[in-house]
């Protein structure tokens, strides 16, 4: 009786693809690499498999070679993951070999817009990977999480300015100061005054330079999203910390309105990570 039990419920926890039964929903294989983002990926997989016992699985990289078991891994599974953690892509190259098929890839130094290293990863690290990794989860599992994080979850918002009261006329990364905001619930509290000591105004660097990218970086670390009136060409590396807004008015009143009028767009596009574009509100 608890043999027959013990297969009435395998049969139960088992799922339909296309006319053939299969054990997992979704199985996740990253290289486990020796490096930071691969630590990282191991622990966010680790992590997504205990929060998903009966949907996640964490597939054998290495086992794709063997043919009895790539074809198990195929009938087996409904959706498969692949993570890298650097652009050597060892896994990428492995399953292209061997003719495995995958419905996500992530190549995490590239999405983070990191170098490789050969060290364990920061606390904030393992948290930027688990998000990345757990978003592309929750999506080939169907769950949409968007709408309990534009209610719930709180972020910092930073606006470019001169005087306290209007946005600068200048490159948001020119602002004399940046004023956060706590945005959550549809309310915004003013927590903190910043003042752009990295830069300094030296304009020997000319705009676009990578110094200046790196001075707004230090100056706003833990910002979710930047507003300003005007972006210039280092944009593409701002967007890889934060949702870059360019607020087309002029008083800190109007930009607030704009972005809690717009908090949808802004959520969706943060969390994009690695592929984010401007909003222009």
């Amino acid at each position: 009786m608890k043999r027959m039990t013990r297969d009435l419920q395998i049969k139960a926890d088992k799922y339909n693809k296309g006319g053939e039964t299969v054990t997992y929903k979704l199985l996740i294989f990253t290289c486990y690499g020796g490096c930071a983002t691969g630590v990282g990926a191991s622990k966010a997989c680790i992590r997504i498999w205990e929060q998903n016992p009966d949907d996640v699985k964490i597939g054998c990289l290495p086992a794709v070679i063997v043919p009895w078991k790539f074809n198990e891994i195929m009938k087996k599974s409904a959706k498969r993951i692949l993570i890298d953690a650097c652009g050597v892509q060892c896994g990428k190259k492995l399953f292209k070999k061997e003719g495995m098929s995958v419905d996500r890839y992530i190549e995490l130094t590239s999405t983070l817009g990191l170098k490789k290293t050969k060290k364990l990863p920061s606390e904030d690290l393992e948290k930027g990977i688990y998000k990345i990794v757990q978003k592309e989860v929750n999506t080939l599992l169907g769950k949409n999480l968007l709408q309990e994080e534009k209610t719930g979850k709180e972020l910092l918002i930073a606006f470019g300015t001169d005087d306290g009261e209007n946005l600068n006329n200048d490159h948001v990364g020119m602002a004399k100061y940046f004023y956060v905001y706590k945005f959550i619930n549809n309310k915004e509290v003013l927590i903190e005054k910043r003042k752009n000591v990295a830069f300094k105004g030296n304009e020997s660097i000319k705009h676009g330079d990578p110094k200046k990218a790196k001075a707004t970086y230090s100056v706003l670390e833990g910002i979710d999203v930047l507003v300003g009136k005007k972006f210039g060409p280092n944009i593409t590396r701002l967007l890889r910390k934060f949702v870059c807004v360019v607020a087309r008015t002029q008083s800190f009143s109007n930009a607030i309105e704009a972005v809690h009028s717009n908090m949808g767009r802004i959520v969706e596009e943060k969390n994009k990570e690695g592929d984010r574009k401007h909003i222009v509100l």
